[in-house]
């Protein structure tokens, strides 16, 4: 019988297929010219994340060793590099982020210390900017936008916000002295450039944008960065970090439109038909988080209410079984339903509404009518961006493929018999730590 949990276990299996032959490391997609990468949102480092929720569920007796061995391989790619980005999904931040799970699980200390240093490369790249630190690199997508130049980076998803997250775990994890210290100095940087407004506070991807993006939600905007000044808040004790948080979730939620008995937050303000993002990037499973950590640290019902509001707004789309413009051909955790079951099970842990678990569930059963079993195991031919449906590929990466679905599939059933496992990620509201 198809589960959850086999399913997951096929997809790790369509994952060990793509192994590269004498390595300790895995091609991004099936193609057999496809290429490897090493990062936390399309790489080893987010496969190593899935086998160790493996091995903390008791289901793979072989993830551990397997998953030391890329941590390994990890260490020595690092060990060459001169430069990583800012970047939580492909830079230095990301790799302290998982070879610090790797160390806590395998009980290595050399992983502990690769990710300290990767936390003092990433603080000797950063400038002095204005009252804090921030960091001024190659401008993110430019494969994609075509455009160049170098740009201060301020956002969650790739940016200064989603670099200060990886610093407050580093400093609950007591895995770097200065983490604290360095986290206030980016909040300082990021309240000092936040755009005021009359709905409240808003930040865009970058400084100088090139090009018309006003994301008012989790990866590239307010919302992120808001969920960042809450959690320095809970830090420190600095009331101002919590204005902050509280002023960019008004702005967000500024931007809501109705949507059935509930709203939606645009994409971007800029578009002429404003499309309505369902995942975690742009959508209410990204946004929620702010809103849900606002409500557990003030007991203000207005935020509640409004993370509420926005899974009803998703679900009078009909989703996940009716997909829109802005649930798209995608499964993963960055915009697809992985992403939304896993917000869904948070949002029931909160409420303890089984509506919440239910569409958890829902999400669930969609991955598995849309993937495919074939003898390398359980894969998703998807499109990672909503403006090229048509370009499909089997990801293995953790963020757009096999492995950020298979974690997701792990914690449903894992929560589903009273023992969740889910490794939290930096951005992750901390109700589910690292098992």
């Amino acid at each position: 019988m198809t589960t959850p949990l086999s399913s997951a276990l096929e997809a790790v299996q369509f994952i060990r297929s793509q192994k590269i032959e004498g390595r300790s490391k895995w091609r991004r997609h099936d193609a057999p010219d496809a290429g490897s990468d090493y990062s936390l949102y399309h790489g080893t480092c987010g496969i190593i994340l899935v086998l160790l929720e493996l091995h903390a569920a008791g289901q793979d007796d072989g993830a551990l060793a397997e998953a030391v061995a890329a941590g390994e391989e990890v260490q020595a790619y690092l060990a060459r590099k001169d430069w990583l980005s800012v970047s939580p999904s492909t830079g230095w931040p990301g790799y302290a982020f998982a070879l610090n799970e790797l160390a806590r699980a395998s009980g290595r200390d050399h992983f502990r210390a690769t990710a300290a240093a990767c936390l003092d490369r990433l603080h000797a790249q950063a400038l002095e900017l204005g009252a804090g630190i921030g960091w001024i690199e190659p401008m993110p997508f430019a494969d994609i936008t075509g455009l160049k130049g170098d740009r201060e980076i301020y956002d969650q998803s790739v940016g200064a916000a989603g670099a200060g997250l990886v610093l407050l775990y580093a400093h609950e994890q007591a895995l770097h002295p200065a983490a604290l210290d360095h986290a206030v100095a980016v909040g300082e940087r990021l309240l000092e450039v936040a755009e005021t407004d009359a709905d409240g506070l808003r930040w865009r991807m970058m400084s100088d944008m090139p090009f018309s993006f006003t994301a008012p939600n989790f990866a590239h905007g307010g919302a992120g960065v808001g969920y960042f000044l809450l959690q320095l808040y809970r830090a420190t004790g600095e009331p101002r970090y919590l204005d902050a948080a509280r002023e960019a979730a008004r702005y967000t939620m500024s931007r809501a439109k109705p949507a059935g008995s509930g709203r939606l937050v645009c994409h971007t303000e800029e578009a002429r038909k404003p499309i309505f993002y369902l995942g975690a990037c742009h959508g209410p499973a990204g946004t929620g988080r702010l809103l849900l950590e606002l409500h557990a640290v003030t007991g203000e019902a207005r935020w509640l209410d409004a993370a509420r509001s926005l899974m009803e707004g998703l679900q009078s789309t009909g989703a996940p079984e009716v997909r829109s413009k802005g649930l798209w051909n995608n499964h993963g955790q960055c915009c697809g339903d992985a992403g939304i079951g896993d917000f869904a099970l948070l949002m029931a842990a909160r409420t303890g509404e089984e509506a919440y678990r239910d569409l958890a569930r829902r999400c669930a059963s969609v991955i598995l009518a849309n993937s495919e079993l074939t003898p390398s195991g359980r894969r998703w031919r998807q499109a990672e961006h909503r403006e090229r449906p048509e370009f499909l590929q089997a990801q293995t990466g953790y963020m757009q493929g096999a492995a950020g679905i298979a974690s997701f599939l792990i914690h449903l059933s894992t929560s589903e018999a009273g023992q969740t496992v889910r490794i939290a990620m930096p951005d992750w509201p901390r109700d589910l730590m690292s098992t």
